[in-house]
């Protein structure tokens, strides 16, 4: 027997609802905490650099919203739950999961360390999934709720310089797909996210040089983003110039080996550019060094 849902996302900021971000420090999270100012919620933020995630939250505060910031780490099971507690004890809900925390790594498979490997993994699916199995019970109790998934457009743009990061975000855009009619007997929404590329800090964390790969401000990202809290949808494509690029090479397969040889070469091609400017950077540094203790030297 199905079991009727006793929520509506219609009304959804009616009673400033509780939603949690993880990853909300910087990039899209930090952009889709600020989108959400316009509807007052209640927000809980989670990041693993304390600075930059109380700094998001006094940015938050003066524009006069109830903010719970929580340094932590989701891989860790400990700090999953201290999440959930926390939030449960100051908001006495969860309405909404934006699984947001990620991690790029740009590397050749043959050349990648297996503890990278093992990093990608646990923080781009392992978590969210583990995440979305703690939420999805209060929500179920409380009548509904959304979960919001970031995947990302490479989920079906493969490319070898990010083949398992391509790989997990795959995996995420499945989970939703999976868990999604399930859910939805019990009033949660369950929406998936494919971004292209945008200005965040996601190409210095992968090793990619910003001259060569380049995207679009996120702005315009999040305000969709923050949108699914109040009508969700399966999936979300942006920048929306990706979808009929999707569309094409999903049905000419022909044409995606093409597109994706194309955009992985570029990939690469920043990969090692970024290489070379870090080792052009730590020459200039030795050499500063050099002729300080050259000058210190003389002078004594």
């Amino acid at each position: 027997m199905q079991k009727k849902a006793r929520y509506s996302n219609n009304a959804f900021f009616d009673d400033s609802k509780v939603i949690i971000i993880t990853g909300a420090s910087s990039g899209i999270g930090k952009a889709v905490a600020q989108a959400l100012v316009r509807y007052k919620p209640k927000l809980v933020l989670t990041a693993r650099r304390k600075r930059k995630l109380y700094h998001t939250a006094n940015l938050l505060k003066k524009q006069k919203l109830k903010v719970l910031p929580i340094v932590s780490d989701i891989r860790n099971r400990e700090d999953r739950t201290r999440i959930i507690d926390l939030t449960l004890k100051m908001f006495g809900r969860i309405d909404v999961l934006i699984n947001n925390a990620g991690l790029g790594k740009a590397n050749l498979f043959l050349n990648q360390p297996e503890e990278e490997i093992d990093q990608l993994i646990e923080t781009n699916i392992l978590s969210l999934i583990k995440m979305t199995h703690a939420v999805v019970p209060i929500m179920e109790e409380q009548g509904g709720g959304s979960i919001i998934n970031i995947s990302s457009s490479l989920a079906m743009l493969p490319v070898y310089p990010f083949a398992v990061y391509c790989a997990t975000k795959s995996a995420v855009k499945v989970f939703g797909d999976g868990i999604r009619q399930e859910l939805k007997d019990y009033g949660i929404s369950v929406s998936t996210v494919l971004p292209g590329p945008y200005n965040t800090e996601f190409n210095k964390i992968s090793g990619l040089n910003d001259e060569i790969v380049n995207g679009k401000a996120v702005d315009k990202l999040a305000i969709k983003i923050a949108k699914l809290t109040i009508k969700p949808k399966n999936n979300l494509i942006q920048p929306r110039s990706f979808i009929p690029l999707l569309w094409i090479t999903e049905k000419f397969g022909f044409l995606k080996e093409k597109i994706t040889l194309k955009i992985a070469e570029q990939i690469y091609k920043a990969r090692i550019a970024n290489i070379k400017k870090i080792e052009f950077e730590e020459t200039k540094l030795e050499e500063k060094e050099i002729e300080l203790a050259v000058a210190t030297k003389t002078k004594n």
